[in-house]
């Protein structure tokens, strides 16, 4: 029994050795190992297939590599994987292509990546300015006539620590700017697609709503642009890379003041000049400022929650005003200011609003989604509250680019 217990403990110890210390154990036993692999793959596969008198041979074989590896026998290692590597050629699928491997190593990647991506953490690209200061959005920012675009290898490092791509776009004829289209690319980057009059299409690494606001800064929107005239010369900086734990409200109620995650769906995105750019079901990222059966409403520049100053951090450090922060605080939908939406409004001026709570299907319970930046935040102020079943969960590390908001998301 005690034997018996002391070879399962140096199994498990020889186990970590191989797959966590792999290149620091010497290139005999990494070879044992892998001869043992193949063997134990080859067995596994074509089992239904080997005569008796070969499984024994195959067991025997085995049986002398696993006991040689696991006393780090150095001779009988060696000796046990020419036996193997001897018998792989008379064996026919004993060795795989290096492009077999290769795909079966991509799909099992695959397969652990969107396991973990449904189920458990989830990476999401902050899209728009709504949470500045607390978290970045994509932005663009125009480079001086006279400033000159950075080095081959400073854009290669900007890039990679801090996100940042350059463009510069130049007309070579005469045409207008007929449209602007967000697309993805590589599942977790954004950029934006510029319809000319010509027919022709230039990209940008931006949003398209920070895309159009720069054209329309410079001049750019709803005019014939000349042949050499510069279009877009700029620096596009992108957006927070976030995880979310899609666990954590599982075993625990939302809280407020957290940043949260959720979707679209069943929102009435379509207020006027609320959310242009987004569409059914896809994710958002705001502060949780009201929970089931909380009655919240806004005194400029304050949250109150059930007749109360909100104190959370984060939204003190809103309302408060002060740098980095906007100086306005929290504002509701106000009738001169914000006269194209206020009739449609969720959240107006003066009032307030109650999130239900509902007991029989708790997945209707309502939730206020307000973004930290509220002079530039479409949010539950425009389209209402989110339910239950549109939250992924809390933004907990802020993981891409190295900026100061790298670490851990408040």
């Amino acid at each position: 029994m005690a034997e018996s217990m002391n070879r399962h403990i140096l199994r498990i110890a020889n186990l970590l050795a191989d797959n966590l210390f792999a290149w620091f154990t010497p290139s005999w036993r990494r070879k044992g190992c892998e001869a043992r692999s193949a063997l134990i793959r080859y067995c596994n596969y074509h089992r239904p297939h080997i005569s008796d008198e070969r499984k024994e041979q195959l067991s025997a074989v085995q049986e002398r590599l696993e006991n040689a590896l696991l006393f780090w026998k150095k001779e009988d290692t060696i000796a046990a994987t020419k036996d193997v590597e001897g018998l792989s050629e008379s064996l026919r699928g004993f060795k795989r292509g290096a492009v077999i491997e290769t795909v079966e190593s991509l799909f099992v990647i695959i397969v652990i990546f969107l396991g973990i991506r449904t189920y458990y953490a989830q990476p999401f690209r902050i899209p728009t300015g709504s949470m500045q200061p607390s978290l970045n959005g994509i932005t663009i920012k125009p480079l001086a006539d006279n400033e000159e675009m950075p080095s081959a290898p400073e854009r290669l490092w900007n890039a990679i620590t801090l996100g940042s791509s350059y463009s510069e776009i130049i007309a070579n004829n005469a045409k207008k700017i007929v449209d602007l289209r967000t697309e993805r690319y590589l599942f977790l980057f954004t950029r934006t697609r510029i319809y000319f009059s010509d027919g022709s299409q230039e990209t940008v690494p931006c949003a398209s709503g920070a895309v159009a606001e720069y054209l329309m800064q410079q001049g750019k929107l709803g005019r014939m642009l000349m042949p050499g005239e510069v279009i877009v010369r700029a620096r596009m900086d992108a957006g927070d890379m976030v995880v979310v734990n899609r666990m954590a409200y599982h075993f625990r109620r939302p809280e407020l003041g957290e940043t949260f995650v959720f979707d679209t769906r069943g929102i009435n995105t379509n207020v006027p000049a609320a959310m242009p750019d987004q569409s059914s079901a896809s994710n958002y990222i705001k502060r949780l400022c009201g929970l089931p059966g909380d009655t919240v409403s806004i005194d400029e520049p304050n949250l109150v929650v059930n007749g109360k100053t909100a104190t959370q951090a984060k939204v003190r450090d809103v309302s408060a005003c002060k740098p980095p922060y906007n100086s306005t605080g929290y504002n509701a939908i106000n009738r001169t200011r914000d006269a194209s939406v206020y009739y449609q409004a969720y959240m107006t001026e003066g009032s307030s609003v109650s999130l239900k709570q509902n007991a029989d299907n708790p997945n209707l319970n309502e939730y206020l989604a307000l973004g930290d930046n509220t002079v530039n935040s479409k949010d539950s102020r425009y389209w209402g509250p989110v339910r239950q079943f549109n939250i992924l969960g809390p933004a907990f590390l802020a993981l891409w680019p190295f900026t100061e908001h790298w670490g851990y998301v408040e």
